[in-house]
């Protein structure tokens, strides 16, 4: 049995307190100073939930091209404060696919004390329109293929838990229907979607919209001197919809960033990293999965030479600090952002995302410049002292 005292970030507020870890769970959160041997006093720090990022390509020196690689990505998360995450990979052909599922599954049967949790895996892709692919390699784009989602569901099973896809193209709204059934959270995303199309892929089963704003076409929609709705507006209009956001500021305005989150509320916003190899890092040269370089100059990723951005360096930790004190995000709301949110998506509420008893004790402590303290996964301290 371990104390955990400080400024407890609750789903009701901010509270001056103390969580008790017993079975690596969360036994009861005192608001009382608790005086016991067995009590880690982190004074003003913040204790959070442990920040769920579900959607991530890389961390610090790793990618997720192999087992080995996404347990070591796996263990550098929890530096951030991170205790679970849904590995990410764009475009790719099939076959890579079956790897990269095939991989995130061997990582998962190795349990490791030091290390985030390694929820499923996130395909961004391969159903894309190539008009808004963004940093992806348009070689690897193909037509909407419910044969090959059958595939996935056979061979891969529960590993794969979100995709990412663009409603508008032929043949959508059966695959939608299709990866829904099979347990998939159904992404929006690299989108020129009409309202009309993004309103019966909703009916047809899509929950999530990817990286808001990011890779979706601008309209300035006016007919007669009307304004007309957008995707934009239809996706922030439409309250089944969760929306990731890139937290970096870069990706995202922050005066953007603030207004979305008082559209979506506390329960609809998404904060992500899109981080790839290198975040955590000095600026320098990565390499893609398909094998394209992209330096990290500026807080962002971009191919070399054109300079299409293809992610960011963002850390969740810094997404946090960003929320509370660029956004103007309260805390607490913060980290509904960062970890409730999220952990909702996937369907883990009832099991993490939130300090509340009962619930696994995935949690992090962030000192007054924002920086992790310490972060425990399961109740064992994964990082810090």
């Amino acid at each position: 049995m371990t104390w955990l005292s400080g400024r407890v970030i609750t789903p009701h507020g901010v509270q001056r307190g103390a969580v008790k870890i017993e079975g690596g769970r969360i036994a009861s959160v005192s608001s009382r100073p608790i005086r016991a041997k067995t009590c880690r006093d982190y004074g003003d720090a913040y204790i959070v939930p442990g920040f769920v990022d579900v959607h991530v390509h890389g961390i610090g020196p790793h990618g997720f091209s192999d087992a080995d690689e996404i347990l070591g990505a796996a263990r550098w998360e929890v530096r951030f404060g991170t205790t679970g995450f849904l590995p990410s990979v764009a475009s790719c052909d099939e076959e890579r696919y079956i790897r990269f599922g095939r991989e995130i599954r061997k990582a998962q049967l190795e349990k490791r004390p030091d290390a985030a949790r390694i929820l499923g895996a996130h395909f961004e892709g391969p159903f894309i329109n190539p008009e808004r692919k963004g940093g992806m390699n348009a070689a690897y784009l193909r037509p909407m293929d419910i044969r090959e989602c059958a595939r996935y569901a056979d061979e891969l099973g529960n590993v794969l838990r979100m995709m990412t896809l663009s409603p508008e193209l032929d043949g959508s709204e059966e695959v939608i229907r299709f990866l829904s059934d099979h347990g998939v959270v159904v992404s929006i995303g690299h989108s020129d979607a009409s309202p009309e199309q993004l309103h019966r892929a909703v009916k047809a089963g899509l929950r999530h919209v990817c990286h808001l704003y990011n890779t979706f076409k601008r309209h300035t929609p006016t007919r007669q001197g009307l304004w007309v709705t957008d995707l934009i507006a239809a996706i922030l209009a439409e309250d089944s919809l969760t929306c990731e956001v890139i937290c970096d500021m870069h990706h995202v305005s922050p005066e953007n960033v603030k207004f979305t989150a008082r559209i979506l509320g506390p329960d609809r916003f998404v904060a992500i990293t899109d981080a790839m190899t290198g975040a955590g890092l000095p600026e320098g040269e990565y390499t893609t999965s398909d094998g394209r370089r992209y330096s990290t100059e500026g807080g962002i990723a971009r191919v070399v030479p054109e300079g299409t951005v293809v992610g960011s360096v963002l850390t969740m930790d810094r997404a946090f600090r960003n929320l509370v004190e660029v956004a103007g995000v309260d805390p607490a709301i913060a980290a509904r952002f960062t970890a409730t949110n999220p952990a909702r998506v996937l369907g883990l509420a009832q099991e993490t995302g939130s300090i509340e008893p009962g619930k696994r004790a995935d949690l992090a402590v962030i000192g007054d410049d924002y920086r992790v303290i310490a972060t425990f996964v399961g109740g064992e301290q994964a990082h810090g002292g």
